[in-house]
């Protein structure tokens, strides 16, 4: 019952994970007597997608193609998963990525180099706009991205902003 109040229900998913992945049972020592754990292993999803958030990236991403755009916008810190899997995922379907990524003023005036997420956003060519924690924290992540949509638009580009680690009412079907 409480799934029908979630808004938008959706209507599309573009399937890029090997879903479902596997529950293993761990046997650890001295657990209780009729006591078990499990591990769902979506580190077993088959892409780049950062295990579990390829599954919110699914519906995100195919209500972006669905409203027809043709880049998407997101936001986090400078060695986010979620961005890192947003962009692969919006390569993966055809968009543009446009990434707002947070960090240390000191990385925001100078390149911070081919690092971790850095280094794949880059080789699959995402836009990449750094941000200050003070930036970032003065304006908020709601309208850094709206402000980097605008500014696309007036490109003539059709954005869709995924707002921080895609978790929005769509995203949480995945």
């Amino acid at each position: 019952r409480w799934a029908n109040k979630l808004a938008p229900i959706p209507t599309d998913q573009y399937v890029m994970g090997v879903l479902p992945t596997p529950l293993h049972q761990w046997h650890l020592p001295n657990l209780p007597p009729g006591c078990e754990v499990w591990i769902k292993r979506d580190d077993l999803t088959g892409c780049q997608l950062s295990g579990n958030k390829v599954r919110k990236l699914e519906f995100l991403i195919a209500d972006a193609k669905a409203q027809g755009c043709d880049c998407v916008v997101t936001i986090g810190g400078i060695q986010s998963n979620h961005c890192r899997a947003t962009a692969v995922a919006a390569k993966y379907a055809g968009l543009e990525a446009h990434l707002i990524l947070r960090t240390d003023q000191s990385e925001v005036e100078k390149d911070p180099g081919l690092v971790g997420n850095l280094l794949v956003e880059r080789m699959i060519g995402a836009s990449i706009e750094l941000v200050s924690k003070k930036e970032y924290v003065k304006h908020g992540s709601e309208a850094l991205g709206a402000d980097l949509c605008k500014r696309l638009r007036s490109q003539g580009r059709n954005p869709y902003l995924i707002p921080v680690g895609g978790s929005n009412s769509l995203g949480t079907w995945g």
